[in-house]
């Protein structure tokens, strides 16, 4: 009696999380990112008159015309609403790729770990390409695991048609996955040469524009203060991802029970988790780049965490959305709203900042800096109405 009130008390608490995210999703506008225009003008050039123009470095085709089609049709409410729905659906569906049963419970708690954490949940009530991704990969993996190959195959290549670093995440998916009845070499072989393949089908137009170079695979990388610089972003930033006091728990947790999580089972997590955080030490930029990693840690914590453990940490979750704790004054070159964000020092400091939700509000008037407001699209924009100008 008392399993099923604790479920149907996770269940309210899950459903009023949901609600809440889809209530920002039509409150928020188009957000803090400021890749979400250039993704719009992507899909507004083509439609326009075909013009190839690239949101990025690379450019991520599917998030570009899905983003830009919802944006400039229907308006924020809709390219937030639909983000925010492919991140709860890929939750569901990596679930059930590495839990062959349901366990109302766990499912629950996975539900509670990812929810209440400020990057999976903030970051996905805006018209980012994460999201979109993530929720490719996941049902790539979940139809790779039921031996459907034709739709895993198409799923994982459009994950990487969504962001081609999940290029990472889905090879060595394929090749260490373990089935009851192993799959020979060759056909995982094959397997991952037609992800590539049809993955990198997405990408031909900027490499047609590129002149058949390859300079628009690297992105811009902070190297102007060394390997120190980078090894402190990538460490700051991640400690900041997974949260100052959880970040201990966690290390409590993996020290305690090192062998038998790493080397007898979790390894598949574990080596995707590793591959995020290296991507991320590569280039430490946005935090959104650990969302996967995030993912899959939280994925290892249902199953073998205790329950004592995984209420602290989604205690310290749900309290970081209202208070933080800084443990770094960060100086930056420019600090107005508008500047871009480059750290010039960084000194110790210990006080209590506002949290996630405060900050989420905050950065609403973020989009002010990209959109211009003489113009009839930049006052639609800052409105958060549709991009089409009648």
């Amino acid at each position: 009696m008392f399993k099923l009130f604790e479920n149907r008390l996770y269940f309210l608490l899950i459903s009023l999380l949901i609600l809440f995210g889809f209530y920002l999703c039509f409150v928020g506008g188009y957000g803090s990112d400021e890749d979400t225009l250039p993704m719009i003008q992507v899909f507004e050039a083509r439609l326009r008159d075909g013009t190839f123009i690239s949101s990025r470095f690379t450019g991520y085709p599917i998030p570009e015309i899905g983003i830009g089609f919802l944006s400039y049709y229907f308006g924020s409410w809709a390219a937030n609403s639909v983000t925010f729905l492919l991140h709860i659906l890929s939750l569901i569906f990596i679930y059930l790729t590495f839990f062959k049963k349901i366990e109302i419970e766990k499912l629950n708690l996975f539900f509670l770990l990812s929810l209440s954490s400020p990057v999976l949940f903030f970051d996905n009530l805006e018209p980012i390409d994460y999201s979109w991704g993530f929720f490719f990969f996941s049902i790539g993996t979940y139809f790779f695991s039921k031996k459907i190959f034709e739709l895993a195959i198409l799923a994982f290549a459009f994950s990487i048609g969504c962001r081609l670093n999940f290029i990472i995440f889905c090879l060595p998916f394929v090749f260490l996955y373990s089935f009851d009845d192993k799959i020979n070499l060759k056909k995982k072989l094959m397997i991952c040469l037609n992800i590539f393949v049809i993955g990198g089908l997405f990408y031909l137009p900027v490499w047609f524009f590129h002149a058949f170079g390859l300079d628009w695979l690297t992105a811009a990388r902070p190297l102007d203060q060394g390997l120190f610089g980078l090894f402190a972003r990538f460490t700051y930033k991640t400690w900041i991802a997974i949260g100052l006091f959880q970040l201990f728990i966690i290390f409590y947790f993996f020290m305690k029970n090192f062998k038998e999580l790493l080397f007898k089972k979790n390894q598949l997590l574990t080596i995707l988790i590793i591959l995020n955080l290296l991507l991320f030490f590569y280039i430490p930029a946005e935090l959104s780049y650990l969302q996967p990693a995030l993912i899959f840690l939280y994925l290892i914590l249902i199953n073998d965490a205790s329950k004592k453990i995984i209420f602290s940490l989604i205690l310290f979750n749900f309290l970081s959305w209202g208070i933080n704790f800084q443990i770094l004054e960060i100086k930056h070159r420019d600090s107005s709203l508008c500047a871009g964000k480059q750290a010039i020092s960084a000194s110790f400091v210990l006080k209590i900042i506002p949290g996630s939700v405060k900050n989420y509000f905050d950065t609403r008037d973020m989009i002010k800096c990209w959109a211009n407001p003489n113009t009839e699209r930049g006052k639609r924009i800052l409105m958060g109405k549709s991009t089409r100008v009648k």
